[in-house]
């Protein structure tokens, strides 16, 4: 995984464990400390209830079955020893956190701006916010050349051998089955509902990448504001808001392909401005823009 550094003072940030995933805050100046103080809360409330409830089942199989011995030790361990190990993980998270000071950054004020300073936010008022925060990506001529990433050229060949496969072998035996006059009707909604579902992920999965490329090669850039992270065991995700050229608040929400987004984090985004919900923040996408 790769090092998360706090989008304020720059300083390495904390990683903290959940049940769902992990969060980071900064132990420096205080960024996204209380969001994650109130995400640990409610993951060791949440583990302590699990734990409670895997025991009352173990206790209800040991009532049910005296006769099962030592068996009901197993259902205690399973439902109710992994929540007490994230309760107990998120407890001293906490008290950790409790116990290391703020330190708030000192940033600069504008009384003691030096004369650049003063020359470049003069400078500023000319330019866009998107062309002072991005100035490479705004300075770029469209269409913009674009490149797939590694991890984007893996997933062409992935689905693209898996819908290949499964339209030559998967899709006559499917096809068959369904046919037999003697199925019933439950039977061929399990023939069904595969293969529907393999169109469609292979469906979305190419329309992501081809509205990708396109809001990317030609899109409108906006600064986005990464608002909310959720991590798990697969592919994570961020919400994220950005602002239109007219003021209006645009929010997504998108699969970060990178594992790098978090809270608070400024990233750039790329929009359709006659659809502005199609959009796609740029360390998101399998996609990548060449810039020389």
């Amino acid at each position: 995984m790769p090092k998360a550094h706090c989008p304020q003072c720059h300083s390495r940030a904390v990683r903290v464990t959940l049940i769902d995933g992990y969060k980071f805050y900064c132990s420096q100046c205080g960024w996204n400390r209380e969001n994650v103080r109130r995400e640990l809360s409610s993951s060791v409330k949440v583990s302590l209830v699990l734990a409670v409830l895997g025991a009352i089942f173990a206790v209800w199989v040991r009532i049910r079955n005296p006769s099962v011995g030592s068996m009901w030790i197993p259902p205690l361990l399973v439902f109710s020893a992994l929540p007490m190990y994230y309760a107990l993980s998120g407890v001293l998270q906490e008290r950790k956190m409790r116990n290391v000071p703020v330190q708030p950054a000192l940033g600069k004020s504008r009384a003691t701006a030096t004369p650049e300073m003063a020359s470049s936010d003069a400078l500023s008022e000319t330019t866009t916010f998107e062309e002072r925060e991005f100035p490479e990506l705004a300075a770029l001529p469209r269409p913009r050349k674009l490149k797939l990433t590694w991890k984007g050229r893996f997933y062409l060949v992935f689905a693209l051998a898996v819908v290949g496969l499964f339209t030559v072998y998967g899709l006559p035996a499917f096809w068959n089955e369904f046919r037999n006059p003697h199925n019933s009707y439950g039977k061929n909604l399990l023939v069904i509902l595969p293969t529907v579902f393999i169109y469609w992920k292979a469906f979305t999965f190419f329309r992501n990448r081809f509205r990708e490329r396109t809001l990317l090669a030609n899109g409108e850039l906006a600064s986005g504001y990464v608002s909310a992270q959720r991590t798990g065991t697969y592919v994570p995700s961020i919400e994220y808001s950005f602002k239109l050229a007219g003021g209006k608040l645009v929010t997504g929400r998108y699969n970060d392909a990178s594992h790098s987004l978090y809270e608070g984090m400024t990233v750039p985004v790329f929009y359709d401005p006659d659809e502005p919900t199609h959009s796609v923040p740029l360390d998101c996408s399998l996609t990548r823009i060449v810039k020389s």
